[in-house]
């Protein structure tokens, strides 16, 4: 079940940040800053940020930033599926998900940045309709590839 984060998640959000050490690790952080820094952002204002529960538990977390102050656009700052269920098939199914209940109804132009040494993120959106645009600087100092996703929609 996908719903937008509360307060009362923040537990459960600590508790699946502190199990994805292979996304710390590709963000060159401990498990605890990693958990911090997100936790911190969940938190802020100006994003929806979605927790997707399972049998009661936390498999997966997105942060959506509506509408960029620069480009106009949607930006997915983050979508994270616990790691034990990598090759599943889960995140294209979460992600289709998010991608219609919560992103389709805002815009019709989506970005994400991939650290340049996340290929096997690149091909997951690559995959899902996402190219490449630019190389950036996050306001974190990580450089990343920008990718964009442009929907039709139907007339």
């Amino acid at each position: 079940m996908i719903r937008p984060y509360t307060a009362e998640d923040r537990p459960a959000l600590e508790d699946f940040l502190m199990h994805q050490h292979i996304f710390a690790r590709l963000n060159e952080q401990s498990v605890e800053m990693f958990r911090d820094e997100n936790v911190a952002d969940f938190e802020a204002d100006g994003t929806v940020s979605l927790i997707i529960r399972e049998d009661g538990r936390v498999v997966a977390i997105a942060d959506l930033l509506k509408r960029h102050p620069v480009d106009g656009s949607l930006w997915l700052g983050l979508f994270i599926v616990d790691e034990t269920l990598h090759g599943t098939g889960l995140a294209q199914t979460l992600y289709e998900q998010v991608e219609e209940e919560y992103m389709h109804p805002y815009q019709t132009e989506f970005r994400l940045g991939v650290l340049p040494h996340n290929v096997r993120a690149r091909r997951f959106w690559e995959r899902n309709g996402y190219v490449y645009e630019k190389d950036s600087i996050t306001n974190k100092g990580l450089r990343v590839h920008v990718l964009k996703k442009r929907l039709i929609r139907p007339e």
